[in-house]
């Protein structure tokens, strides 16, 4: 095979290292296949500022697929500002997306952390209630966030890292900053061929720290190549003695801000990055052993863009099940709308002009007479069993606990809370309230607002 075709298929098609050869080739013997593909690299290749304990820099190769996803990057900051941007504040819309963002970010920090954090847990931090003291890294790093969506243009220093590790470990003031120890001392005498996988030795985090914090506060560098350092460096690095993960994560948001997103950059779910164990496995002791960060960027770029993708579906998906991108909160009519899912469809003007039209209590009878109303009224725990049991097989579109909430909360004019369905379910507050939304959207309940708090009725079909 000539030169050409090897460097087209290993490195081009796929970047690949020296173990992948063995394992493709069925041999240990890959030397000058491996010799010819270092060569073609280099050559292609330019030294980053950024090195590692023994002041040997890191390297990336210029090659098409890391363009490729340089723009690829570039193309979901844009997707994702413009879908974000069109969620208007005060909206159901923009409320479930933050929601479902801050939930995502603190489950992968929980996972990071091995803390089993209930959805309960989770909703507590987001609505500052009391904790155990066990979650208080969820807590203090949902602060970090807030802050960071504060000061979205803050310069990214020393000082930068300070801030935030201080609100990472709940002090005002910081009593240590990087680490001074190390995890052994025969760690500080052999700076060449170590994983370093608890951090390199502490007297040389001062020297490689504020050029790898100069380099990814470049904003003439890709974001791929600036958030993939800043995870790989702050874990091979290990600059503090504990929180260096989530340091990094506060780290990559404040990076994105830097792309147009600005505020809205603490939504992006980079925190699944961390809990990556390919990145952190393979492809970092690939980029140790060879001083390759092309590895780290490849597979880097993919994590950064699912992230992408995970909030840019969701905002799709929030936009495709509510109105509230038309009218905010507080209108009557878009509250109807959503609550009896009446939408308009411009490939079909008749149709929509006809839904349009629709008054209020047109809308309001419409879903009066798909209504399904059980007297359930002095029936014993087990004939409501029953009951919820015969629901679900006419309904399919219920799921156990919507029915089991309502066989129990069906008389005709009373009023349940979204509270009643939390306590009644052991549900979180979201959860409560998508399912009741659910319920009013196929005629079981009108949803009315009293007092600022939303309530809802059964709807009887008489």
């Amino acid at each position: 095979m000539a030169g050409n075709d090897l460097n087209q298929k290993y490195t081009i098609e796929k970047y690949c290292s020296k173990s992948d050869l063995v394992k493709l080739f069925g041999t240990g013997i890959v030397e000058p296949i491996w010799n010819e593909l270092n060569d073609f690299r280099r050559r292609l290749s330019v030294e980053m500022p950024i090195y590692d304990a023994a002041r040997v820099k890191f390297r990336l190769t210029y090659i098409d697929p890391m363009q490729a996803k340089n723009a690829q990057t570039n193309d979901h900051v844009t997707a994702y500002v413009g879908g974000y941007s069109k969620l208007q504040a005060g909206t159901v819309a923009h409320y479930t997306f933050t929601r479902d963002m801050l939930q995502n970010s603190l489950r992968e920090i929980a996972k990071f952390n091995k803390l089993d954090a209930s959805e309960i847990t989770i909703t507590n931090i987001l609505e500052s209630r009391e904790i155990d003291s066990q979650y208080k890294i969820l807590s203090n790093y949902y602060a970090a966030l807030l802050e960071v969506q504060k000061a979205n243009n803050e310069e990214i220093n020393e000082d930068f890292l300070a801030k935030y590790y201080a609100i990472l470990r709940g002090e005002e003031e910081l009593t240590c900053f990087y680490r001074i120890n190390d995890a052994s001392s025969l760690l500080s005498r052999a700076l060449v061929d170590r994983d370093y996988d608890k951090g390199i030795p502490s007297h040389l985090i001062d020297g490689i720290m504020p050029e790898l914090l100069t380099y990814i506060d470049n904003s003439d560098v890709s974001l791929a190549s600036r958030l993939s350092a800043t995870f790989f460096m702050f874990n091979f690095v290990k600059p503090f003695d504990v929180y260096n993960m989530e340091l990094a994560c506060i780290l990559a948001k404040r990076i994105i801000a830097s792309s147009n997103a600005n505020a809205s950059s603490i939504y992006v779910p980079i925190e699944s990055f961390i809990n990556d164990a390919e990145f952190f496995g393979n492809t970092s002791v690939e980029v140790k052993r060879t001083h390759d960060f092309t590895y780290a960027f490849l597979r880097g770029a993919d994590l950064i863009n699912a992230a992408f993708d995970v909030a840019i579906d969701r905002i799709l998906d929030v936009h495709a099940t509510s109105l509230d991108n038309e009218v905010k909160l507080g209108s009557d009519e878009a509250k109807i709308k959503q609550e009896f899912g009446v939408t308009t469809q411009p490939e079909k003007p008749k149709v929509a002009q006809q839904k349009k039209s629709e008054t209020k209590n047109q809308i309001i009878a419409k879903a009066e007479r798909n209504a399904l109303h059980f007297d359930f009224e002095n029936l014993s725990e087990k004939e409501l069993k029953l009951k919820a049991k015969e629901l679900l097989e006419t309904d399919p579109y219920l799921n156990k606990h919507q029915a089991d909430f309502y066989v129990h909360h069906c008389t005709p004019g009373r009023y349940y809370s979204i509270q009643q369905y939390v306590k009644f379910e052991h549900v979180v507050y979201e959860t409560a309230r998508t399912s009741l939304d659910l319920l009013a959207k196929r005629g079981y309940y009108r949803e009315q607002t009293v007092k600022n708090k939303y309530v809802y009725t059964p709807i009887n079909k008489e």
